[in-house]
């Protein structure tokens, strides 16, 4: 177990995005709000045909890590992420995507409850171990406890964020656990997997964040969101009442992509 050691700190990578108010949780990404978040996507693009192969690491604080194993009626709860990743890449990229604890990282107790972009890019900083090469491209989860703060201080219905297209995405369990219980079993699970599969979508580069559309369907005012209140990409199904509401929905309904055809077909375009 490594244990967090904090060397220096970090400028903040950008401003809060309209995304993240009042429901939302992707205030440090780059939605067009201006600020250093808006800097070009880093590393390897993904959509690159020479781009074989996509790892996505995750790391854990000590009693936060990420729901795993195999639910009667669920599956295995790292099969929505997985399969909506490899929907988006048209099934032509390598996914490696653990599934189980012991391929993840426990990196010890993180003692600040109120985590800023700054800081989630110091935890980045101090344990991703996996990085770009020329034909690999990575993304870095780390699950923690406390809440995401911003200038207006901790917001606690942030589930997750990205920080700035840099692939680095820190999901906030104690949001999470929020949404348990309810007439839907598991449902924290499949908001926690939404919300991964969500905030790792923005890495990619959705909606219009990298990702050219092909007819606009972007959120304007919600920065890179879609229009579409079905699609995940919509900004208050990251949310917690509106991922409790997107998920009972797609559970109900059986849905296993959740991606409308506006996005997808902006996916498509690129593969």
């Amino acid at each position: 177990m490594r244990t967090l050691v904090w060397l220096f700190a970090l400028a903040a990578c950008g401003s809060p995005r309209p995304g993240g108010a009042p429901a939302g949780g992707d205030a440090a990404r780059s939605d067009g709000a201006g600020g250093a978040g808006d800097a070009a996507p880093q590393g390897t693009y993904v959509f690159d045909p020479a781009v074989t192969k996509v790892v996505v690491e995750i790391d854990y604080e000590t009693g936060e890590a990420p729901y795993t194993g195999t639910v009667v009626g669920f599956g295995d709860t790292f099969d929505l992420t997985v399969n909506n990743l490899d929907r988006l890449f048209a099934s032509k990229k390598a996914l490696t995507v653990p599934r189980t604890l012991a391929a993840m990282e426990d990196v010890g107790v993180i003692s600040d409850e109120e985590l800023t972009t700054t800081d989630i890019l110091a935890l980045a900083a101090a344990h991703r171990q996996q990085h770009d090469t020329a034909d690999t491209k990575t993304y870095y989860v780390i699950f923690v406890s406390g809440h995401y703060a911003d200038a207006n201080g901790p917001n606690s219905q942030v589930l997750g964020v990205e920080v700035g297209m840099t692939g680095i995405v820190a999901i906030f369990k104690d949001v999470i656990k929020t949404t348990e219980g309810g007439a839907v079993p598991n449902i924290s699970r499949y908001v926690e997997q939404s919300t991964l599969t969500h905030e790792l979508a923005h890495g990619i580069g959705l909606v219009d964040n990298g990702v050219p559309m092909v007819a606009d369907h972007k959120d304007a005012p919600h920065g890179a969101h879609c229009t579409n209140s079905h699609c995940i990409m919509y900004w208050a199904n990251e949310g917690t009442s509106g991922a409790v509401s997107f998920a009972t929905q797609n559970i109900t309904g059986g849905n296993t992509i959740l991606f409308d055809a506006a996005c997808l077909a902006d996916v498509d375009a690129k593969n």
